[in-house]
């Protein structure tokens, strides 16, 4: 069989070129070959796609997810992560450093970039820990990290208290070429809080999680940012005063980026306690109104560059807990197309926006290529935004049911994914 396929009969969006419009996508084993805004022969022998009434578009890439392999793969694995990746579009997972043993050692990275190649179904894209052991007090070996297949370094969902260790981090990576991962949250001022720090949470008397636990940190790592040049990137992010701080540290020109989880995008406190599930428990905790709304301004306006699953997986030992006692985390691979999406049908988002957010934008911030030009990579996600997916347990979720959104009808159906040109097939349970 000729290596050539034809994706044909569907809606070209490409946030990286602008296009938009009907045409044929022409793949050549694992690249692009060529876009045509037309119909064209199909040679004998090519595998053809029908796209017929789908959008056809660059894959998605995720920034921040946790498939929990090496170490608790009772909640998740590369296997059935790259396998719910691939349903819900990702091409491409940054998977966190907090393994157990940690990623901090070429041997653990080269470990999971080897096991991933025959295990997931999407790229793997290891994050190298930035301290050893994550433990925010010695640096880890960069390069080594870097050569093993890292591609950015960070200490997953802590961020590094030492001020003056980070700023080394910082220019280290520069020297590098990787950009810097920060989760911002100071654990100092989070302290035991498991919701955001309101009215909400007083009402419920639950502890809360203050706004300026992030916000302190993303003052602090934009201002070394802009002492080392060093590419910086901050996520998941939640409140309103980092959308802010970012805008105005973009606007300077610093390298930074940012990420949102699609659920920060729908959920708030208010949510909380409306179900007051220990599925709502999340890190960092859903906001005010106030927040959600400036969130959704910056994915609009272009301040946040990413839209990520958040993928935390928990098994129910961990979650099936009072909501106080439950671990935090989101199974999110399977609801961040469908969440996005919600979105342009409320008129928030243009279309092009939000593909741009799921696959050009988070590219670009580990260096990656996310479009439909030639050379480029042949990943690529097919589906039909006028049909909707029902959120079930399967694949689609991976090993985890920790979702708030179990059972609902999303927006959009993932019909294929291609990585590399291999033909993926991601046909979602749907609903009319």
């Amino acid at each position: 069989m000729s290596a050539r396929t034809f994706i044909v009969g569907g809606r070209l969006i490409c946030p990286a070129t602008g296009r938009d419009e009907p045409g044929t996508l022409i793949l050549a084993g694992p690249v692009v070959e060529a876009v045509e805004a037309r119909t064209v022969g199909v040679p004998e022998g090519a595998r053809v796609i029908d796209a017929a009434g789908c959008v056809v578009t660059p894959g998605f890439v995720d920034l921040h997810a946790h498939f929990c392999d090496p170490g608790e793969e009772h909640k998740e694995d590369l296997a059935s992560g790259g396998r719910a990746a691939v349903r819900g579009g990702f091409t491409s997972v940054v998977v966190g450093a907090q393994t157990t043993p940690t990623n901090d050692t070429r041997a653990v990275t080269e470990m999971i970039v080897r096991r991933a190649a025959s295990l997931s179904g999407c790229r793997v894209l290891p994050m190298g820990a930035l301290t050893v052991g994550r433990g925010g007090r010695r640096l880890t070996e960069m390069f080594d990290l870097r050569e093993a297949g890292a591609v950015c370094l960070g200490d997953g969902d802590l961020s590094v208290a030492d001020a003056g260790l980070l700023r080394r981090a910082l220019e280290y990576a520069r020297a590098i070429g990787l950009p810097v991962f920060e989760h911002p949250e100071d654990r100092s001022l989070a302290g035991v809080g498991v919701m955001h720090e309101g009215v909400v949470s007083t009402r419920l008397g639950l502890n809360g999680v203050p706004a300026v636990a992030e916000s302190a940190i993303v003052a602090r790592d934009l201002t070394l940012c802009a002492a080392t040049g060093a590419r910086l990137h901050l996520g998941p992010i939640s409140a309103a005063e980092s959308v802010a701080a970012i805008r105005r540290a973009k606007a300077d020109g610093l390298p930074v980026t940012c990420a949102v989880t699609a659920a920060h995008l729908h959920l708030t406190d208010e949510a909380v306690a409306a179900a007051y599930s220990p599925q709502l428990r999340s890190r960092p905790p859903f906001r005010a109104e106030s927040d959600r709304e400036a969130l959704r301004q910056g994915l609009a306006d272009g301040t946040i560059d990413a839209v990520t699953s958040g993928h935390r997986p928990q098994s129910p030992v961990e979650k099936e807990l009072e909501f106080d006692l439950a671990e935090p985390g989101l199974a999110g691979l399977g609801s961040a197309l469908g969440l996005t999406l919600r979105l342009v049908e409320e008129g928030g988002l243009p279309l092009m926006r939000a593909l741009q957010a799921l696959s050009t934008g988070p590219a670009r911030v580990i260096g990656r290529v996310a479009a439909f030009t030639a050379g480029s990579p042949a990943d690529v996600v097919v589906f039909d935004a006028g049909r909707r997916t029902r959120l079930s347990p399967g694949e689609a979720l991976g090993r985890a049911r920790n979702t708030p959104f179990l059972g609902q009808a999303l927006p959009g159906e993932v019909r294929y994914t291609l990585v590399g040109g291999e033909l993926r097939p991601a046909p979602a349970e749907s609903a009319t």
